[in-house]
């Protein structure tokens, strides 16, 4: 897979980590190299690329999109996900994406499209929050009361709404190679591939693409 808008299927990506995470699942599940990974940037970004491609409805054949569900939160990124949708002629009345990751088979020709809101369709949250669910969660929860200790003791300058990125990291900094990226961290089963959520996951991105 390439991280560029490439042929008929592509999946877009908020940034470098969602597609290391990806290609890490790709692998573990056997997913077939049939569509192009595209990096955006931003959340923004990737909404903008989504318009983008709907209007070239003709070149593209199935388009996914995995962005975060935490900016400003899950309900209001799936009303703008299906606000897109609607101006370019895909009509969906779901209230709420499916919680095993939404697949939209659209009328007329137009683009199959693919919707997962990090981490699990039904929370607000991020890439960490998901890549924290394949955590053990023993370790994961004593990061999390380092990370809050650590707070407590002014001994920290994120931001509330990355709380959960320095608590992943505060786990994956104790294992034998201390600070893997998190989609190598899945290849060396520090986070596990074989979580239900990693399993839906793929199930999902597997009968997108298929």
């Amino acid at each position: 897979m390439n991280f560029k808008h490439k042929g008929s299927k592509v999946l877009l990506t908020e940034g470098i980590n969602d597609c290391h995470v990806i290609l890490a699942l790709c692998q573990h599940y056997n997913i077939p190299e049939t569509f192009g990974l595209y990096e955006c940037g931003s959340d923004e970004l990737a909404l903008k690329k989504l318009t983008g491609l709907l209007a070239r409805s003709d070149q593209v054949e199935t388009i996914g999109i995995v962005i975060d569900a935490d900016n400003p939160n899950l309900a209001a990124k799936w009303q703008a996900i299906k606000d897109r949708l609607q101006k370019s002629g895909i009509i969906t009345t779901q209230e709420k994406p499916e919680l095993s990751g939404t697949i939209i088979r659209a009328a007329n020709e137009l683009p199959r499209v693919g919707i997962w809101l990090m981490p699990d369709n039904q929370l607000d949250g991020m890439l960490e929050d998901f890549c924290s669910q394949l955590a053990h969660p023993i370790g994961v929860n004593f990061a999390e009361k380092c990370v809050n200790d650590a707070k407590e003791n002014n001994l920290t300058t994120f931001i509330d709404t990355h709380k959960t990125k320095a608590v992943i990291h505060t786990f994956l900094a104790w294992q034998q190679e201390p600070g893997m990226p998190l989609g190598q961290a899945i290849t060396a089963r520090t986070l596990n591939p074989d979580n239900v959520l990693a399993e839906k996951f793929a199930a999902w991105l597997t009968e997108l693409f298929q």
